[in-house]
């Protein structure tokens, strides 16, 4: 057992699992328990010093976050009666209360539309709290090259011309397409925007369970760690699952992270998404990142019901990511894909969850077409797209991914992009 548990109050019985986490949390593992062991567990924490930070309950699962030494994490899932410890020596904690916010700006959200000239995928999504901050969820991909610039032009102009201020900036997981643009920002934009704080929760690059991994998102994983160490004024909040926190007037719920997936298989890097539940204003908004097929058989397994809401972002740019159930669950009026016209038309006859996602939906919108603005609380009909700005680099496109296009389909796509591209913002 990894010395990070020594002083830590155990319970008396065996675990079945030890997982190194990353960023120097382990986690252990236990199986075929009871919630009353459950509660046992966690009194014995707290009669050992450690302090309850917060607690959570949905469904029959149940987490907790103790303070000490290190921080504790234990947390119980009904429906596979597993019990599953975390010490994580990483103090920088959430804030598990509401904010007092002075409500000065409607709560809006916007699907951004990323430079896609070079490459189809890439997330960015933004939500302006209720005293004109912003919470991001990712970023944009190594080859959306100016989307450094363009994202800090973005938040500057929503903020009415002012330097914008970042209260969180969450990521998903450590895909190219999901973080780069950040690291991009913090390496040379620093003085045109304040990030006060970051979220996410990467595993370890030193593990039997990254073997699969390519060379290109291990460094990705790598320079993001390093970024951090470097910029030590961005406070770095490490999560775990069930954890509930507030940003502003927003609330977040973790559902799923690498940690919960394991045992099972990381070949797919996808895996490692966090999941996030968001409430504002009355509405909630799914946040699958890029989850893939083991992600998703903890989130559905566990939450059932629960996550119903009112926009869903879906996983994986509409890839492979989370099945028809998830979004059957989610039930969500307004559907939203992070990918290009041209990538979203390939998928949807062989993408079963697409298509369940579109039928039960009011609206969806892809990424490419334009930045869509959504306020909240959601109510279908007050989404405005603003006018398309990148249209697709073909010839830059063939060269790095060899994809080829008929000129008719080109043609048809750029008049289509001429006409969305009229529309006023």
């Amino acid at each position: 057992m990894n010395g990070i548990f020594n002083g830590i109050p155990l319970p008396d019985f065996a675990h079945k699992l030890e997982y190194d986490c990353g960023k120097g949390c382990h986690m252990l593992v236990y199986t075929d328990l009871s919630a009353s062991a459950f509660d046992e567990s966690c009194k014995k924490i707290a009669e050992g010093g450690f302090i309850l930070h917060s607690e959570n309950k949905i469904k029959d699962n149940i987490y907790r976050t103790y303070i000490g030494k290190v921080v504790v994490h234990i947390y119980y899932c009904g429906i596979e009666k597993e019990m599953r410890i975390i010490a994580d020596p990483n103090k920088n904690l959430f804030n598990p209360m509401p904010e007092n916010c002075k409500k000065v700006y409607p709560v809006t959200l916007w699907q951004y539309e990323i430079d896609h000239s070079l490459i189809d995928c890439g997330m960015c999504i933004i939500v302006r709290c209720c005293d004109g901050s912003f919470f991001v969820i990712d970023s944009a991909h190594m080859y959306s090259v100016i989307d450094d610039e363009r994202i800090v032009a973005f938040l500057t102009k929503i903020n009415g011309g002012r330097k914008p201020v970042v209260a969180g900036w969450f990521f998903s997981h450590a895909h190219e397409d999901h973080v780069c643009k950040f690291l991009d920002i913090v390496d040379y934009r620093r003085s045109e925007i304040d990030i006060e704080a970051v979220y996410y929760n990467f595993p370890s690059a030193e593990n039997e369970h990254n073997i699969y991994w390519g060379e290109c998102g291990l460094a990705v994983m790598n320079r993001f760690e390093e970024t951090m160490r470097r910029n030590p004024d961005i406070k770095c909040i490490n999560l775990h699952s069930g954890q509930r926190f507030y940003v502003r007037n927003l609330e977040f719920v973790v559902l799923c992270t690498h940690e919960d997936v394991f045992p099972n298989s990381f070949r797919d890097f996808n895996n490692t998404s966090t999941a996030l539940m968001m409430s504002a204003d009355g509405s909630k908004v799914l946040l699958p990142g890029d989850c893939s097929i083991e992600s998703d058989k903890v989130i559905v397994r566990r939450f059932g019901d629960y996550l119903k809401c009112d926009v869903v972002q879906v996983s994986h740019h509409g890839h492979t990511g989370t099945s028809p159930e998830f979004y059957r669950l989610a039930d969500a009026e307004c559907a939203l894909f992070a990918v290009t016209q041209i990538k979203f038309d390939e998928e949807l006859p062989r993408q079963e969850a697409n298509r369940t996602a579109i039928a039960l939906a009011k609206e969806y919108h892809i990424a490419s077409n334009g930045t869509a603005e959504i306020p909240l609380p959601y109510k279908f009909g007050q989404t405005k797209v603003y006018p398309d700005e990148i249209f697709e680099n073909f010839n830059g496109i063939f060269n790095l991914w060899t994809y080829e296009y008929t000129d008719e389909y080109k043609e048809k796509l750029y008049n289509e992009f001429l006409e969305r591209s009229k529309r006023k913002g």
